[in-house]
């Protein structure tokens, strides 16, 4: 796969091949598993780092892992991010589908919580609770074109609910990145842009709720970094990357002590 990077502008190349470790990141002959301990930025995307190596915007592409269950893949990276195609996780979703996977001889892992476990920044916060998969995810932007929206996600139809819903931004946020350097492949070709009530982009939104949706996108996309889905009900109010990654960890944390058979 080939594309341009939102921030750098630069051409990226992807070559996506068979993996038993995890999935697992290669960009100039070094690897960076995929998991929440590798982290190492969290500001406007999900950057995953080793020895001072980084790769960003890895959010789309694990979401796209996640609709397909992918558990174990080497993803072999020619540039410092992602590529962004359309801003969405669907061309991942469709190639990585078209590729097809294979089984791994196992018991398929999943995450199953002792107890709830919350993270909270200011009046944001996400919390997970014991039970059957769900997200219901709550945004608010003084935008008039995005607003108040919730949506709820019971885990079906990634590929059709999910997958299209393109990254967005406000257009004075990206003329402020472009100024500051980041942002110089973004166009209207890889994300939504809203300038107060107006949608910038001429073909419009795919969805009404476009916003939500890839909220919810991203958030499968952070959480996939544990490796294994996550069974639980989960509330997000106006997140971020930064409490995704942080839920991860504290998931982690509190499934640790029943995985060394501590009570």
């Amino acid at each position: 796969m080939e594309g341009v990077g939102l921030h750098s502008g630069g051409r990226i190349t992807l070559l996506v091949r068979p993996g038993r470790e995890g999935i697992v990141f290669v960009r100039e002959g070094v690897s960076i598993p995929g998991t929440p301990a590798n982290v190492v930025d969290t500001r406007l995307n999900t950057t995953l780092g080793s020895g001072g190596t980084t790769v960003s915007t890895v959010e789309h592409f694990m979401s796209a892992l996640y609709g397909l269950g992918i558990t174990d893949c080497e993803v072999e990276v020619s540039g410092p991010e992602m590529p962004a195609f359309d801003g969405s996780a669907l061309p991942l979703f469709t190639l990585l589908r078209e590729a097809g996977a294979r089984d791994i001889p196992g018991e398929a892992p999943e995450i199953c919580l002792p107890h709830p476990v919350s993270v909270e920044e200011g009046d944001s916060w996400i919390r997970a609770d014991p039970g059957g998969f769900s997200i219901s995810y709550e945004i608010e932007f003084p935008s008039r074109a995005i607003g108040l929206q919730r949506y709820h996600y019971d885990g079906t139809d990634y590929g059709g609910r999910i997958a299209p819903a393109r990254t967005f931004g406000m257009l004075r946020d990206v003329e402020m990145m472009r100024a500051a350097g980041l942002a110089l492949g973004g166009s209207l070709e890889n994300a939504v842009v809203v300038d107060d009530d107006r949608v910038l982009n001429p073909e419009g939104l795919r969805f009404a709720d476009e916003f939500i949706r890839h909220k919810v996108l991203d958030l499968l996309g952070d959480l996939w970094l544990m490796g294994a889905p996550l069974i639980a009900r989960i509330r997000a109010h106006r997140a971020s990357h930064r409490l995704h990654v942080a839920l991860a960890r504290a998931v982690l944390d509190a499934v640790r002590p029943q995985e060394r058979g501590v009570s």
